[in-house]
């Protein structure tokens, strides 16, 4: 649930913001026209794009590209909510920015991955502190001093140690990507991602996206993620020592009751007997 939200615009587009949250809570977002820095005060979070999965840790954050996410925030201590800051990136307030200092900052091959993480740094850190006061004193704001905080932020970014790959996904950040049906798929082949969530991730609607997946892959989406996950289930059993039930999650599963459901219906016996077995 959003217990609260506070935020900043330039030309009526939300430029920065800050989301008090109550966990666990997942979202869905698509940045169509721009991109997004978001910064995990405390908490956990997990972040799904076309192509990946990340887990984000308390203080890091990531740089996501155009395109379509799902975002699961996670409470580690149940006492407290979580904060999340985000700074959208324009391409229109960039070009304003930079002019000529950053000629090849909107250009690229659009092959870059989604998203960039950025481990936890002080610098980062310092700067979301820095927009707290913003936050509590919102008379003081303006449109350039906005601009100059999403300036600050990206020139701070490029002083991170991963500073080469900031800089290899911002020279295409904005160029959407369509990521192929097949990227999708097996990126998130063992993950709890649904059909409709994949439609989604692919730029599809449901309808397309299904129509699309019987085409290259000869089945239903659910049947064929079904037995991929199945197929994988047996793997560990057979060559792990893991439990039943890591296994049922690492695999994308949500429950071990319906894991060992579909399981025995495709091999005739429960995971833990086809183990002993």
């Amino acid at each position: 649930m959003i217990l609260d939200r506070k935020h900043f615009d330039i030309n009526n587009k939300c430029a920065i913001e800050k989301l008090i949250i109550r966990t666990p809570l997942r979202l869905g977002a698509v940045f169509q026209d721009e991109a997004c820095f978001t910064y995990l005060k405390e908490g956990e979070m997990s972040v799904t794009s076309p192509t990946d999965n990340l887990s984000i840790q308390a203080e890091e954050s990531v740089l996501l590209r155009c395109g379509y996410y799902f975002t699961n925030a996670i409470r580690k201590l149940p006492a407290k909510t979580c904060e999340i800051y985000a700074v959208h990136l324009y391409p229109d307030i960039l070009k304003e920015l930079y002019k000529n200092e950053f000629p090849n900052f909107i250009k690229g091959d659009a092959h870059k991955p989604y998203i960039q993480k950025i481990e936890k740094q002080s610098v980062i850190a310092h700067f979301i502190q820095s927009l707290d006061f913003y936050f509590e004193n919102p008379n003081l704001v303006t449109d350039d001093l906005l601009k100059l905080k999403i300036k600050e932020l990206i020139l701070l970014l490029l002083q991170t140690d991963n500073a080469e790959n900031i800089i290899a996904l911002f020279s295409d950040l904005f160029n959407p990507r369509q990521a192929t049906l097949n990227e999708v798929v097996q990126a998130h082949l063992f993950s709890a991602v649904t059909v409709n969530e994949l439609a989604t991730l692919s730029g599809r609607s449901l309808s397309a996206f299904k129509r699309d997946f019987e085409v290259q892959f000869k089945n239903t989406p659910a049947n064929y993620l079904k037995e991929k996950k199945l197929d994988k289930a047996l793997e560990l059993i057979q060559s792990t020592n893991l439990a039943i039930s890591e296994i049922c999650y690492q695999v994308g599963f949500n429950d071990t009751s319906n894991f060992t459901k579909v399981f025995r219906q495709k091999y005739d016996q429960s995971p833990s007997k086809y183990r002993k077995k």
